[in-house]
């Protein structure tokens, strides 16, 4: 198992997230104070829609599918992929939000979930024991493996996904250069950089990124990856209170508003300060 955690602050907004990247399944936990996010403003990931089912857990506050009532955590939905990564026109959307928001998000293949898949199917009923393992992982990376056993004793999945202890020497080299990347918002981090940390030849390092990203869930590759979480930090932040989208582009790496207001429009997004004014406005 690979990790990268990220943690940026504006004011009295706050946000952590650790990622974590398996084989059999792609977690993301995340822990909020003041901030808001609706998937209306979510970066789509590169890529076609994949085969794959996201276990989002609101461990704790509010979840408002658009145009239905909202409900507050615990919820547990399981979403289609483009209603979360590959997010288009026509998805269905949803905005999470509260003085405190905690996120445990678990990325499986189908064929792994025995339940069905969308936002339609609405929220799932858990026991107090899968609440609990969700907790602990929000404080511990090795808390994954108990997390993904009560799924399975939940009927949410059919228990085949599991957490690999070993990792090959190659895939842990490119890690420990990559994962920095993931923590600083380093999307322009070139291939040839990359080879440079760690002394392998820009062609083989290519070869194994691609090898990389197929095995861990990365998408079309860790830049594409990065450019993702990069602008979807970008749309958290515009909701942190009192921050100017100015401070925003530079909490995420981008030279100033003009350069993230770029950023937002090759994303095909709104501009960052009618975005804001969404977010703020509820």
């Amino acid at each position: 198992m690979f990790v990268a955690t990220s943690e940026v602050q504006l004011g009295t907004a706050r946000a952590r997230t650790v990622l974590l990247f398996e084989r059999d399944v792609r977690v993301a936990v995340t822990q909020r104070i003041h901030l808001a996010f609706d998937t209306r403003f979510s970066a789509a990931a590169a890529g076609r829609v994949e085969r794959v089912g996201h276990v989002f857990l609101v461990v704790r506050g509010r979840f408002a599918p658009a145009g239905q009532a909202a409900q507050h955590g615990p919820i547990c939905v399981v979403l289609a992929d483009d209603e979360i990564e590959r997010v288009g026109p026509k998805s269905r959307s949803f905005r999470t939000d509260g003085d405190a928001v905690d996120i445990v998000h678990l990325r499986f293949a189908r064929d792994e979930l025995r339940v069905p898949i969308g936002l339609e199917a609405g929220a799932l009923a858990l026991p107090p024991s899968c609440w609990k393992a969700a907790g602990a992982l929000l404080d511990r990376t090795d808390a994954l493996q108990p997390m993904l056993d009560e799924l399975a004793s939940a009927g949410i999945t059919r228990g085949t996904a599991k957490v690999h202890a070993e990792e090959s020497d190659r895939q842990r080299l490119l890690w420990d250069a990559i994962h920095p990347l993931y923590e600083t918002y380093g999307a322009t981090t070139s291939l040839k950089q990359l080879a440079a940390k760690v002394g392998l030849s820009t062609r083989q390092v290519g070869r194994d990124v691609k090898q990389l990203a197929r095995t861990f869930g990365f998408g079309l590759g860790y830049r594409d990856a990065l450019l993702a979480v990069r602008l979807r930090s970008a749309v958290l932040l515009l909701s942190a209170p009192g921050a100017t989208v100015a401070q925003v582009a530079t909490a995420v790496g981008y030279g100033g508003s003009i350069a993230l207001g770029r950023a937002f429009r090759d994303a095909k997004l709104p501009p960052p300060a009618d975005v804001q004014a969404a977010l703020r406005g509820g």
